[in-house]
């Protein structure tokens, strides 16, 4: 279990907000022209201050939004289920994106053959109906790993995306799945990982 932490009652990023508005407020001061009776110059350095206290408000309510926004998405993260602490070996995922067979499979195999089974998980996504086995593929590992949602992809196209959507899914169902190594069927990986 993770001790929870106080969060500090100021973020960092209302800190730097707070002192770049006193800094440009200061700033705009110090460059008045003496005030004596009201005159062109003095509405425009007046102007200028409003426009520029507005400017950085804006960028301040930007990054309070997305601040707030960050720290929502990462305690939505933590609470669904993911911790960062796994019971066991953490393991790496690889997640091959494949039209169909994987040519280099007995390259691939090499690479499996000489790593911890419990240090890896292998997630294939191929076109729908192709299916890794004896009569598709030289290597074991790929037996049975293809998803079965799979959906028709076309290079360079949107639906690459939510291939790799799905790819992720998958492996994200096991927790102890911690590091993601997309691939596509040509590639080869030059040193082991772990």
């Amino acid at each position: 279990m993770r001790e929870d932490r106080k969060r500090p009652i100021f973020s960092s990023s209302s800190i730097l907000s707070y002192s770049l508005v006193v800094t440009v407020t200061m700033t705009m001061k110090k460059r008045m022209p003496p005030s004596s009776s009201p005159s062109i110059q003095q509405h425009f350095w007046l102007g200028l201050q409003l426009v520029l206290s507005l400017s950085v408000l804006v960028c301040v309510l930007a990054l309070l939004r997305i601040s707030s926004q960050s720290q929502s998405s990462a305690s939505a993260f933590s609470s669904s289920g993911r911790s960062s602490s796994v019971e066991g070996t953490p393991k790496i995922a690889f997640l091959f994106l494949a039209r169909s067979n994987l040519p280099l499979d007995f390259v691939w195999h090499a690479f499996f053959q000489n790593a911890e089974k419990r240090c890896y998980s292998i997630y294939i996504h191929s076109e729908p109906g192709f299916v890794f086995d004896k009569s598709t593929t030289r290597s074991p590992f790929f037996y049975g790993r293809q998803l079965n949602g799979s959906v028709k992809v076309e290079w360079g196209e949107s639906s690459m995306v939510d291939a790799e959507r799905l790819l992720l899914a998958a492996a994200l169902e096991d927790p102890a799945n911690q590091r993601f190594v997309l691939i596509s069927d040509r590639y080869l990986v030059s040193t082991i990982p772990w």
